[in-house]
């Protein structure tokens, strides 16, 4: 069909309607019609947020060498959290001081040790658990023993820089380094084994762990010492009253300067020793 003429140069009514729509979108009344509040269209799901051109790493899963996280390349998402995750691991995690947290003692450098327990506020639990997240790389998950005490080494910067994890135990047994001949080159390793007797001990390490960027600097000996002497209420416990659960390759050598070789202990599990400790504390043998 064809359109009637027009006159005084205007255009049909038609056709005006779309030229305004096209220069000023359209009218309140026809979005409320629609059911649109803007001209943008809603995003509907499923809708790819980022480009792929073809790129050989794009959507490849990655593992970082450095902080252990596996990521997915190219997914915003997951690049930002692995950019907070790599900072937490390599600098440690942001703990500012605050009024609820338990002050052990200070070091020269300015950093403090604090002691989170069971008992402790929401706020230092928190911090417990940030800490496992950090340790997990090198001892892969792991739950806190019963009645721990976590000790938390803040640095002067606010981040965590170690921890130990703490219990009280009844008994341990001797190290003893055997060879397990797994070395390649035709070498072997020795590896601690517990010895077949027990001997008395009253405070369990199950775990002690440095921020990499602070080993070999003494901090892991100042935790021992908190331990020592925050541990129990009463009393101070002497070196020869700790005990290490399985520990590795560079927590025995710790240990072992810590303590002295010839008076290393060692024992099995977590949950063993919380289960002696518990044991005699109800008079049960």
């Amino acid at each position: 069909f064809t359109l009637p003429a027009q006159n005084n140069g205007m255009k049909h009514p038609l056709l005006a309607a779309a030229a305004a729509n096209r220069l000023h979108g359209p009218t309140k009344k026809q979005r409320k019609a629609t059911g649109g509040g803007g001209s943008r269209p809603a995003a509907r799901a499923g809708m790819q947020l980022y480009l792929d051109f073809g790129q050989r790493s794009f959507g490849r899963q990655i593992t970082c060498p450095e902080c252990g996280l596996m990521y997915t390349e190219g997914e915003p998402n997951d690049e930002a959290g692995h950019r907070a995750h790599h900072e937490r691991a390599l600098r440690g995690a942001p703990m500012r001081e605050c009024e609820s947290e338990s002050v052990a003692c200070r070091l020269p450098d300015g950093s403090r040790i604090c002691v989170v327990d069971v008992a402790s506020a929401e706020p230092q639990l928190r911090r417990a658990r940030e800490a496992a997240t950090l340790m997990a790389r090198d001892f892969g998950e792991f739950e806190f023993p019963p009645d721990y005490r976590a000790f938390l080494a803040i640095g002067a910067d606010a981040r965590l820089r170690g921890v130990a994890v703490a219990h009280p135990i009844r008994s341990a047994h001797r190290a003893m380094r055997v060879s397990d001949g797994s070395s390649g080159g035709g070498g072997s390793r020795d590896v601690v084994r517990c010895g077949e007797e027990a001997v008395p001990a009253s405070c369990g390490v199950s775990h002690i762990w440095v921020l990499p960027a602070h080993r070999r600097r003494g901090l892991g000996s100042h935790l021992l010492d908190a331990v020592r002497r925050h541990m129990a209420l009463a009393f101070e416990v002497g070196r020869e009253g700790l005990a290490f659960c399985q520990p590795t390759e560079a927590g025995c050598a710790l240990a072992a300067s810590y303590v002295g070789e010839e008076r290393l202990l060692v024992y099995a599990s977590a949950e063993d020793a919380s289960r002696d400790a518990s044991d005699s504390a109800t008079g049960k043998t």
